[in-house]
């Protein structure tokens, strides 16, 4: 049997930056604390060359963490913690289990034993707070998010992995691959997958379902599918995959890239975020290149997302089995999932869940605290701070128990400009940091923070997660992230006034201030119509924060249909609909901290990124950026972009982990001086988890290491803590899918 491996990442204490919490959250549970001034730490696992994992950081990461409490401070105090120790990994139970619904059908023949739907090293789940659980049983969760009614669900589940993270994000562990290897350098990467992994329709993986999203999607110009950051070295190459046979998989990078075991742990490898392979055997009818009758790909890229199509297969725990858009979405148990409990029960233990869509966010909340709703994972749901009162007053009826996870935010609501904005005489304010800094003093953090988030966090002019290792590993960690976090977060608008005026950017007629020429400046808080009430609220006292020094800010509500497209193009001027709560390290993800994609706030410089090392880097040059396809622009040589690019690049080559903080601080400081670039709140509020009476496995806050990572998709939640081993106490009285309809699922699947 293979041999799993699971490294330590960096073992710092948990740092929570909330604020004196408000009464009725610490009522609930909420805990207000300040940063830790002396933290120590267990030293991470370094990785020699050749070693079989992947240290705590990448490759060549020496400790992951903290001076020691007695003072011990700097890079070489932290150098000199090399450890190398692993977490033993857990043994593969002799005996397998599996639901009685699925024993059923292979009495009747129609399923192959579970021995031969694992495969021969299945993974074990392996948390502390984990009991035996029972097989059974729906659970029932709800959205007012057209996208979420599909996506929530494969959001929460970690099957497609190549890595998983664990303990928040502290230790990497095995996945789909129970295996890694690299080479000296970490040029090399090695991935040795599980024997017998199966998709959901029983039919073999293989790492010619990695090779075929590799050659004939993201190599494909026509399929609209570029290569992940994570496949593209620090020289903007993109690396070479190879199989090696039907288990493992080799990529070869030009350049070091130490970055590589954490990066194959970020997202889930499904939905957000980049994908990692496609079911091939699946897919083909539906692609030119095997099926001449099909002409374009729109129908292959349709077939493929599995949260909205149920015939496409997939390696979570889960599988669609119905689609009814804007109603619901009916998810039932993968027979062929490759994990099991320490018990060796094949997982999930509940048989269904279901998911109700509804059009009024209020209309939801009704329904939650009328008991209709099983679960509501803090960063889906339609509650927050403000419906506490409410939950609480209403649990007779909900028998809904109230969890606050930290959120691991670094700004709560979110606002930025679009760096990249169509219009030249705007775009050109916009990207002036005296305009951005005016604006930042004039908005009234304190007032957002005791209005929407009830003095819950910690004032922030916006940074990544503080829980990033980046900021606690040593005393220059905590000033680097003391000095971004302070930088214009003062509500000061008689400075903001100084240094519009220093700008141009007078008071005209009636006190409206002008652009520098004296033409009309209006700005515009675009964000999507179905924005939640946290959003739009902020959005509110924003708006009449840069009114009051003479901004004439209007709040624009933009429907999501068509949003994407336009930000991406640069003809949507702002965006608040996010926060940014990236971590473990800010390399893991670094699109808020450098643009490399088209999301975030420079989107035509990040897609320029995007397509480096790609025949479309040298393409279209003298077609005007905002007309090419896609619409990118390369950066101001010298500028803070062509800056933090140059910076990044050094970073994912750098094999010294302490020296790859060094260059994200000077990222940083790059915000600093040059920024801000996004504009938060409070750092780290309180998030709501809310979980039905007699549902089991469910982690509690004091249950995870770091208190939870509500936030982030990058830290995959709940889809780190293993929802399939979630169960109900009393699984026949939540049985709102019939066993004959997943019968009739299964069946289906098998045709």
């Amino acid at each position: 049997m293979e041999t799993e491996q699971r490294l330590s990442r960096r073992k710092f204490l948990r740092m929570s930056a909330m604020a004196a919490a408000s009464t009725v959250v610490a009522a609930c549970g909420g805990q207000a604390t300040t940063p830790q001034a002396g933290r120590s730490a267990a030293p991470a696992g370094g990785a020699a060359s050749g070693t079989s994992v992947a240290p705590v950081g990448g490759a060549g990461a020496t400790p992951a963490l903290a001076a020691t409490a007695a003072g011990a401070g700097g890079a070489e105090a932290v150098a000199s913690q090399v450890a190398g120790a692993t977490s033993a990994p857990l043994a593969v139970p002799a005996k397998l289990g599996e639901s009685p619904l699925l024993a059923a059908q292979v009495k009747a023949g129609k399923l192959p034993p579970v021995e031969q739907r694992l495969p021969k090293n299945p993974y074990v789940v392996p948390h502390a707070w984990l009991t035996p659980g029972k097989y059974g049983g729906t659970m029932k969760w709800s959205t007012t998010s057209t996208w979420g009614l599909g996506h929530y669900v494969q959001e929460s589940m970690y099957g497609n992995s190549p890595l998983r993270y664990l303990k928040d994000g502290q230790e990497l562990g095995p996945g789909l691959a129970a295996s890694w290897e690299h080479n000296a350098d970490t040029s090399q990467w090695t991935l040795h997958f599980r024997e017998g992994l199966k998709w959901s329709d029983g039919q073999p993986w293989s790492v010619d379902d990695i090779m075929y999203w590799w050659n004939d999607m993201v190599h494909n110009p026509d399929a609209n599918e570029l290569p992940p950051d994570d496949l593209r070295s620090g020289k903007g190459t993109i690396a070479e995959l190879k199989k090696i046979d039907a288990n493992t998989l080799q990529i070869t990078f030009d350049s070091p890239s130490p970055l590589m075991g954490d990066r194959l742990a970020t997202w889930v490898k499904c939905g957000i975020g980049p994908r990692w392979m496609a079911p091939m055997h699946y897919l083909k009818q539906f692609h030119p290149k095997y099926t001449p009758s099909v002409k374009d790909y729109k129908q292959h890229s349709d077939k493929m997302d599995f949260a909205v199509n149920p015939a496409c297969p997939t390696m979570t725990g889960w599988m669609l089995q119905e689609y009814k858009e804007g109603q619901r979405t009916v998810w039932v148990r993968n027979p062929y999932y490759w994990v099991v409990d320490k018990q060796g029960n094949q997982l999930p233990y509940l048989d269904s869940i279901v998911v109700t869509g509804y059009q009024d966010p209020q209309v939801e909340k009704v329904n939650i605290m009328a008991g209709k709703v099983d679960y509501v994972h803090g960063g889906f749901g339609s509650v927050d701070l403000v419906d506490i009162a409410g939950l609480k007053q209403s649990q007779p009826q909900s028998k809904l128990d109230l969890l606050l996870w930290d959120s691991g935010s670094g700004t709560a609501s979110i606002f930025f400009f679009n760096y990249d904005y169509k219009d030249d005489k705007m775009r050109k304010l916009i990207r002036e940091p005296k305009f951005r800094q005016a604006l930042s003093y004039a908005y009234n953090r304190p007032n957002v923070q005791k209005t929407i988030y009830y003095n819950t966090g910690e004032l922030t002019t916006g940074t990544y997660s503080p829980k990033s290792i980046e900021y606690f590993f040593n005393d220059e960690a905590k000033q680097r992230y003391a000095e971004w976090r302070d930088s214009y977060v003062k509500y000061d608008p008689e400075q903001a006034k100084k240094l519009l005026d220093a700008i141009g950017v007078k008071a005209g007629a009636g006190g409206k201030r002008t652009m520098p020429d004296g033409s009309p400046l209006k700005i515009t808080l675009d964000y999507h119509s179905d924005a939640g009430r946290e959003h739009v609220s902020k959005n509110e006292l924003l708006s009449k924060d840069w009114q009051a020094v003479g901004i004439d800010a209007t709040m624009n509500p933009i429907p999501t249909s068509g949003y994407d497209t336009a930000w991406s193009a640069g003809t949507v001027m702002s965006r608040t609909d996010w926060e940014a709560s990236d971590g473990p390290s800010h390399l893991d993800n670094p699109t808020w901290l450098v643009p490399i994609e088209v999301a975030r706030w420079a989107p035509l410089e990040g897609q320029f990124y995007s397509v480096r090392g790609t025949p479309k880097e040298t393409a279209e040059k003298d077609v005007n950026p905002y007309q090419r396809k896609p619409p990118r622009l390369a950066p101001e040589p010298g500028g803070p972009v062509d800056k933090m690019w140059k910076l990044y690049d050094q970073a994912k080559v750098e094999p010294d982990a302490v020296k790859r903080y060094h260059l994200v601080w000077d990222i940083i400081k790059i915000h600093v001086s040059d920024g801000p670039f996004y504009m938060g709140v409070v750092a780290n509020y309180p998030r709501i988890t809310l979980v039905k009476a007699g549902l089991k496995n469910v982690p509690t806050r004091d249950d995870l290491p770091l208190h939870g990572y509500v936030n982030t998709w990058i830290h995959p939640t709940p889809a780190a803590y293993d929802p399939e081993a979630y169960y109900w106490d009393n699984p026949e009285q939540h049985a709102s899918v019939s066993i004959g309809q997943i019968a009739c699922a299964l069946t289906d699947w098998r045709s």
